[in-house]
């Protein structure tokens, strides 16, 4: 008797172009259940050729996958395939598809051309029952499918305009941007090297590159630090401004780009300067594109949005919603970051590091007491000789200079934040007398304290 077990039947159409389709079948089987995952460690789409080739069926098995046919949906997959988030969604999709055994015909839309008005109206005469859209620059064929009811997931749209108006069997699944900003934060904030941090947005001003943006102001800012913005002025080439830019941050600078590609250019853009990279500027980026972050130089630290996940996701919702499920307001889908892939872009955290990150920590806890370098040492447990000599290494300070820089810079932000008098101020951060903190402040900011309020308030 042949022990044949169905896992899953899947036709495949992938549009390549308007007019270029390529089909094919896969027929997943495994004679027992417990080889079903044999040769899980192989990537999907090797692991799909390799179950489709020379199967013997029986007539029992033919009848079985006839059975099987009747109940086939037929799914509108429109996935970017071009950059590493893209791929690793459809792969993730899939393989919740091969987990559950689902009975789906794909149309792949690879590009936002094909997936036009159009394209959209057809749905009903072909028996269209459900949509995976993750093409946010296909705005005509978004704007049609906004009318319709059929089941539908969004991965990644930002753009409050697309599908605004649709209200029911709609589900959104997105990476969250502000994890990925918060990450990209806490990663340089546990070196505890840098003197000063920024961010670099992508150049269409996208709504995810702002909103990661500023959830990485907002993580630096709660620790004591400010984040220098990069201005851009719409598309187009900028590396000359970039690269004047970056000369002026206070270095050593940890600087996060909103995703890799765009880091790729930073890096670029420190090589012109020649500012090295990461001692005096390290660089983040986003997606941890395996085509490229390996290979720049120095290969480039980036954050992983967990895009499997999403592509699970958006399976799963998608079946629920196939099996009988209805929403009436849409559902909204927050992932995580899956890991920082750390590269030598970014310094690593040596034990001299971690001193110096005791000691910043301990400094901006007790920056308003009457706190004296010797203080910390005391708490770092070691000798002021040593600890002088790696503040200098590390930050390009001593211990002194650090304890009145943390106090300036929490002078600044209560100027710019509350209408405190400069006498509360003043006792709030750390000055006993007003007069040694006007005197502190003019020598560093080269203005005086109401100066200092009236530009930035």
């Amino acid at each position: 008797m042949f022990w044949l077990i169905i896992m899953h039947f899947v036709q495949i159409n992938c549009i390549l172009s308007s007019q270029t389709y390529l089909s094919f079948n896969v027929l997943a089987h495994y004679k027992t259940v417990k080889s079903c995952y044999a040769i899980k460690d192989i990537g999907i789409w090797d692991k799909l050729i390799m179950l489709a080739r020379n199967i013997p069926f029986s007539a029992k098995d033919y009848g079985i996958l006839r059975s099987m046919g009747n109940a086939t949906k037929h799914i509108v997959a429109a996935f970017h395939l071009a950059g590493e988030p893209g791929r690793r969604k459809l792969e993730g999709f899939l393989r919740y598809m091969a987990e559950n055994r689902l009975d789906w015909q794909l149309q792949f839309v690879r590009i936002r051309e094909d997936f036009n008005a159009e394209f959209v109206k057809s749905f009903a005469e072909r028996g269209i029952d459900g949509v995976v859209y993750s093409l946010p620059a296909a705005k005509d064929g978004a704007a049609e499918l906004d009318r319709l009811s059929l089941p539908t997931i969004a991965l990644d749209i930002f753009d409050d305009a697309i599908l605004c108006g649709r209200r029911r069997n709609l589900v959104y699944i997105a990476s969250s941007c502000e994890d990925i900003g918060r990450e990209a934060a806490r990663h340089f904030l546990s070196q505890g090297l840098y003197r000063s941090y920024a961010f670099v947005p992508d150049l269409a001003g996208h709504t995810w590159s702002r909103l990661r943006g500023e959830a990485f102001v907002d993580e630096i800012r709660k620790n004591g630090f400010k984040v220098a913005m990069y201005k851009t002025r719409g598309k187009g080439y900028d590396l000359p401004k970039l690269r004047t830019w970056l000369e002026k941050l206070p270095r050593p600078a940890g600087v996060f780009a909103a995703f890799d590609d765009r880091a790729i250019q930073v890096l670029e853009a420190c090589r012109d300067a020649s500012l090295d990279v990461p001692h005096e500027i390290a660089v983040i980026g986003v997606d941890n594109d395996e085509a490229l972050c390996p290979h720049t130089t120095p290969p480039l630290t980036s954050i992983q949005p967990d895009h499997a996940q999403i592509g699970r996701l958006a399976a799963e919702k998608l079946k629920e919603m196939l099996d009988g499920r209805r929403l009436e307001t849409p559902e909204r889908i927050l992932v995580g970051v899956k890991r920082v892939e750390v590269r030598e872009s970014t310094i690593p955290v040596t034990p001299s590091g971690r001193l110096v990150q005791r000691a910043l920590a301990y400094i901006r806890a007790h920056y308003a007491e009457p706190l004296r370098p010797r203080d910390v040492v005391r708490e770092l447990k070691v000798s002021r000789r040593l600890a002088d000599l790696r503040f200098s290494e590390i930050q390009g300070e001593s211990i002194g200079r650090a304890i009145l820089r943390t106090r300036l810079e929490a002078v600044c932000r209560r100027l710019m934040t509350t209408n405190d008098t400069m006498e509360n101020i003043a006792a709030s951060c750390g000055f006993p007398k007003l007069d040694r903190l006007r005197a502190a402040f003019f020598a560093h900011y080269g203005c005086s304290l109401q100066e200092y309020r009236s530009r930035n308030v």
